[in-house]
């Protein structure tokens, strides 16, 4: 497959995804919301887990030794 009609599948995928977006979000406007919410929750808690474990790099005396 040449770079040509690469560009054109990759240009019109990406444009049926959006119009197919945009088409769902008009029908049912809470599908894409509640996907965003879940991205959203799932963000946050990698964003803790990070904050935790770095915490725990840093702060390795805090911890209690598991016997």
């Amino acid at each position: 497959m040449n770079a040509r009609k690469q560009a054109g599948w990759y240009t019109g995928t990406l444009m049926f995804t959006l119009i197919m977006a945009v088409v769902l979000f008009v029908a049912q406007p809470w599908i894409p919301l509640a996907l965003l919410a879940t991205l959203a929750v799932f963000g946050v808690v990698a964003a803790v887990n990070h904050g935790i474990d770095s915490w725990k790099r840093h702060h390795p005396h805090d911890r209690t030794p598991v016997h």
